[in-house]
């Protein structure tokens, strides 16, 4: 069959095209698409665009050579770029998993972290805040508690013993935590 008639834009030329070869190029693209709707849609595509595009078209082969080349290098980026999405939606799963768990156990994390200082005695436990969420110096905290800072700085050795004991497999992801100078906390 001649392309010269599509290409000056005889619709009858086009269709006698599309009914003589629409349904082998789909038997042939459902050979690479293993999916009949993906092989229909890919060829209606193919005979759309080349209807859209009839004058830019060189068809140095036969017309049906052309076609069948067509649907094979569509098949074969479709089916790269189903690779390729399979391949990017597997990644996304992963690390959307990746990320619950995550978040999952950082909030779990926080869980244990705060009862642990929860759970220590009341004294202790108003040093240890004072100190780390209100970033108080031994002092300050002697000053608005009215003990010594010797008890301060002993309340907080205690209060850190026994955190580094309670959450033990949390110390290298809570290393703020358990930080202490060697004047017992920070910046005293």
């Amino acid at each position: 069959m001649d392309f010269a008639p599509i290409a000056a834009g005889d619709r009858t030329a086009f269709e006698a095209l599309f009914r003589l070869h629409y349904r082998p190029l789909c038997a042939f693209a459902m050979g690479y698409l293993k999916d009949g709707d993906q092989a229909e849609d890919l060829v209606q595509d193919l005979f759309f665009r080349l209807w859209l595009d009839r004058e830019k078209v060189n068809i140095t082969t036969s017309v049906k050579a052309y076609l069948y080349a067509s649907v094979r290098n569509r098949c074969l980026n479709a089916v790269k770029a189903g690779v390729r999405m399979r391949v990017v939606n597997e990644e996304t799963e992963d690390l959307a998993a990746s990320d619950e768990r995550s978040e999952d156990e950082h909030t779990e994390r926080i869980a244990r972290v705060q009862a642990a200082i929860e759970a220590l005695p009341e004294e202790r436990r108003k040093v240890f805040k004072l100190s780390r969420y209100e970033g108080l110096k031994y002092h300050e905290i002697a000053q608005r508690l009215g003990i010594s800072a010797k008890t301060v700085e002993n309340q907080m050795g205690k209060a850190l013993k026994t955190l580094r004991e309670e959450l033990a497999d949390l110390v290298p992801l809570l290393p703020w935590l358990f930080w202490i100078s060697d004047k017992g906390g920070w910046g005293n």
